[in-house]
């Protein structure tokens, strides 16, 4: 089953940065590791144009977290909180079946996380609606989370009034 929301936001991430300000040498790189997630994480997307082949640079494989970082950070510059929320989530929600051997729990909640975090709160999510409910963040996490996952949501949502005002529990 494709996950056409991770094709979403990889693409509406894409856009973003191709129009940002960002040197372009390290735009470049930031374009080149999101047209990658899906062979780079083993996701089942990537049905979109790649345009980062150029064959004369050498490309730098940055952590998913620090790319995440710098499109959300983008996103909040030119006001497009939705890329906001769906990036925070996928960033959270994925962690575990992706993203868990990257960095330690902790490490994240002192680094990037903290960043994203800060970006995340100074925006009010509560007329939000996800793309999907694999992009929605639920304060206390999902059933099937390890209890390592469930803390770290309920630490990104730990005073962020925007998200504890949405309806918390997944509707089926």
């Amino acid at each position: 089953m494709a996950l056409w929301e991770i094709d979403e936001i990889i693409i509406s991430g894409i856009e973003l940065i191709k129009h940002s300000e960002l040197e372009p040498t390290f735009k470049k790189h930031i374009l080149w590791n999101l047209e990658n997630i899906p062979e780079l994480y083993g996701f089942d997307a990537g049905m979109f144009n790649r345009t980062e082949l150029d064959i004369d640079f050498s490309y730098e494989r940055m952590n998913i977290y620090n790319v995440g970082y710098y499109v959300i950070a983008e996103a909040k510059k030119r006001g497009y909180k939705d890329l906001v929320y769906d990036w925070s989530a996928f960033l959270l929600n994925f962690r575990e079946g992706y993203f868990a051997e990257i960095a330690a729990t902790q490490e994240l909640k002192e680094g990037v996380l903290k960043q994203v975090k800060l970006i995340f709160e100074s925006l009010d999510f509560s007329d939000y609606e996800p793309i999907h409910l694999s992009l929605t963040i639920y304060q206390n996490g999902m059933d099937w989370y390890s209890e390592d996952q469930k803390a770290l949501v309920k630490w990104f949502c730990t005073n962020n009034a925007a998200i504890n005002n949405q309806n918390l529990e997944p509707s089926l």
